[in-house]
């Protein structure tokens, strides 16, 4: 009865755990866990009883006296093995943790909690039922181990097969994403094409009309009329300084798409009142490949300087692009109010403000482990915090 004591420490668990939550609902996420958790390690105490089993069954050559003279004294042996095999597994998981903190994005990101979940407590709910099933039959250790070592094994197929369903509807999700993303850069890229030459069509007509006052204005005695006039010029001399010194720049960015994101965020800053200085060392800067994953980095991060400059009394920040012969690197660089801990951002649920999920960073960090010519380099300097985008060129993905 082992087992159906432990089916309902589970469901206990579960119950606790929803109680706990406000409202009282289950979180799939976390129920995955626990339900895991705990399908690992029933599949890993019975391995380790029958591996013990097995071992005194090849020295005695009779099974039934170990099950019933033995089986009390060895369950010291019994832990020491299950601790061996729960080490193994810590060790497998380290070394594919990368691996296992993108699914659990996937899951978070797509919501499939819910289903994972549910598969994952069947499963469960099957490997009770054959240990229920085979204590009331009493069936002898050689076949209930087989019965566990078939089940252990399609488990970790099961498993697999998960694996692999999150990652086929992830790339699918991902695709689509893209696809719509590039068209909706695309549009917004025509339409800014066609703002910028009705803006160069209305400078040149609004040149004209002033220079065609000037003579009027000139001939004119009132103070009044001459003083609106020199207004008018001077907003002129101010449109001539904004467009050279913060958009014009942003022509030697030879990525349209990335040149049209920039330009979105600056007037989008405008509309918040904040500043974006943007900083370049160089003429051309042509990024060669990824420039999909590049556009979504540098959205993210300008989004979340945005949000945290709203916040604080410098209303600015700056975007750095520095260029050398093999990288390119794009730097969001903006002052903190409060100290924060930069070994966490990029970890999931993360966020400086308390009504934010923290997804941002977590993707930033998602995008980047999957590509490999993208790197993040984040540091504080003189109370600004600096994430920089590290852009390979001459690296084939």
């Amino acid at each position: 009865m082992n087992a159906l004591f432990l089916l309902l420490f589970v469901l206990f668990l579960i119950a606790i755990h929803i109680f706990r939550n406000k409202p009282h609902s289950l979180n799939y996420n976390e129920g995955i866990i626990i339900v895991l958790a705990m399908n690992i390690q029933l599949i890993l105490f019975n391995l380790s009883n029958y591996i013990i089993s097995l071992i005194v069954y090849f020295h005695i050559r009779y099974w039934d006296i170990y099950l019933g003279q033995f089986q009390n004294t060895t369950l010291p042996l019994v832990l020491v093995i299950n601790l061996i095999l729960v080490f193994i597994l810590v060790s497998i998981v380290n070394i594919l943790d990368r691996q296992i903190m993108q699914i659990q994005n996937d899951i978070l990101r797509y919501q499939l909690g819910k289903r994972i979940f549910i598969s994952l407590f069947i499963l469960l709910l099957i490997f009770m039922t054959i240990l229920i099933i085979s204590d009331i039959q009493k069936v002898t250790p050689l076949i209930k181990m087989s019965m566990i070592l078939s089940f252990t094994f399609m488990t970790m197929f099961t498993y697999l097969q998960t694996i692999i369903a999150i990652q086929s509807y992830t790339m699918r999700k991902e695709a689509v994403e893209a696809t719509e993303r590039i068209k909706e850069l695309d549009d917004y890229l025509t339409g800014s094409q066609q703002q910028y030459e009705e803006l160069r069509k209305f400078k040149h007509d609004f040149q004209n009309i002033l220079l065609s006052l000037g003579q009027v204005v000139d001939g004119q005695s009132s103070e009044e009329i001459k003083r609106y006039y020199h207004e008018l010029m001077n907003q002129q001399s101010n449109f001539k300084i904004v467009q050279t010194s913060k958009l014009r720049e942003l022509q030697s960015i030879k990525s349209k798409p990335l040149q049209s994101l920039l330009t979105q965020k600056f007037f989008i800053a405008k509309s918040k009142g904040i500043n974006i200085h943007f900083e370049l060392n160089d003429s051309d800067y042509e990024i060669k490949e990824n420039d999909l994953s590049i556009i979504r980095i540098v959205g993210i991060l300008i989004d979340n300087a945005i949000e945290y400059v709203q916040t604080i009394d410098k209303k600015d920040f700056t975007c750095a692009f520095m260029k050398s012969s093999e990288t390119i690197e794009i730097t969001i660089a903006n002052q903190l109010a409060d100290a924060i801990n930069i070994n966490q951002i990029f970890k999931t649920g993360y966020s400086t403000k308390s009504d934010h999920q923290g997804y941002g960073l977590a993707n930033v960090s998602n995008i980047t482990d999957n590509s490999s010519n993208l790197f993040m380099d984040t540091k504080i300097v003189n109370n600004y915090i600096m994430m920089t985008l590290i852009v390979l060129q001459n690296q084939e993905v």
